[in-house]
């Protein structure tokens, strides 16, 4: 099991540095969105079994973003659009299990009205992006606040690119540069993120107690909601183009994930 999260956590560590990929969705497309959930919030309870359960996911994670932030930053400079029909495959690849699980847990299939409302929503969002294109070298500390908030929700709410949220703040070149660079942090530069840092920490714990209770009490209109976002969410990562190539790439992907998460 410590194998297998830690490549899980490698895995949902993607999520955290590329525009319009959730790492909500990759746990999700793993299996473990829920018991992830679950395990956080309730830490105290069994905090031996979920320190050995959550311990290598988060290594993973942060060994995910310290090794693909350069090759992100690269990709995202050339353009090489590859990469985006690799997740669009992904997230498509998981939404019939996603369905099942709904009709496993509730006895009834998707509920339209979260569903829909949560695409709506991911639609504004992609559109107000599209409309902002600046970005910012010297975030304020609002900006900063701001980006916490905005990066716990997109990072535990599967569908909503943290990423994305962070472009909409114009900051988002500006993290991952500094996560591509460790060597230029300094401790001007820390104390700049103290902010971010507080404001992360809450926001996180306060939404993961929301998604905890929702799952629970909730479960077929929040798995409901969840597809809206996710659907929505291929809108953020769809190049605009289209080749042979990348029908073959999507395909695979979408295999692939189809695979994860029925097995």
């Amino acid at each position: 099991m410590i194998l297998r999260n830690f490549i899980y956590g490698i895995i949902i560590g993607l999520g955290f540095i590329i525009p319009g990929v959730s790492g909500g969705v990759l746990a999700t497309i793993l299996g473990i969105y829920d018991n992830l959930v679950e395990k956080i919030i309730n830490f105290k309870q069994d905090i031996k079994n979920n320190f050995l359960y959550l311990t290598p996911l988060l290594l993973g994670i942060a060994l995910s973003i310290f090794l693909f932030s350069k090759i992100i930053l690269y990709l995202l400079n050339y353009k090489l659009m590859f990469i985006s029909y690799v997740f669009i495959g992904l997230i498509l690849g998981c939404l019939p299990y996603l369905i099942q699980e709904i009709k496993n847990k509730s006895q009834k299939g998707i509920a339209f009205i979260p569903f829909i409302i949560a695409f709506i929503l991911g639609l504004i969002l992609y559109i107000i992006q599209n409309s902002l294109k600046n970005s910012t070298s010297n975030p304020s500390t609002i900006q900063m606040i701001l980006a916490g908030i905005f990066y716990a929700f997109g990072k535990i709410v599967p569908g909503i690119s943290g990423a994305s949220l962070l472009m909409l703040l114009g900051v988002y070149k500006y993290f991952l540069n500094i996560i591509a660079n460790p060597y230029l942090i300094t401790l001007k530069l820390l104390i700049k993120f103290i902010p971010f840092i507080i404001s992360l920490l809450i926001s996180a714990y306060f939404i993961l107690k929301l998604i905890n209770y929702l799952l629970k009490n909730h479960f077929r209109y929040t798995y409901s909601a969840i597809i809206g976002f996710i659907i929505s969410s291929i809108l953020f990562i769809y190049p605009g183009e289209m080749s042979l190539l990348s029908i073959i790439i999507t395909i695979l992907s979408f295999t692939i994930s189809y695979y994860l998460s029925s097995n």
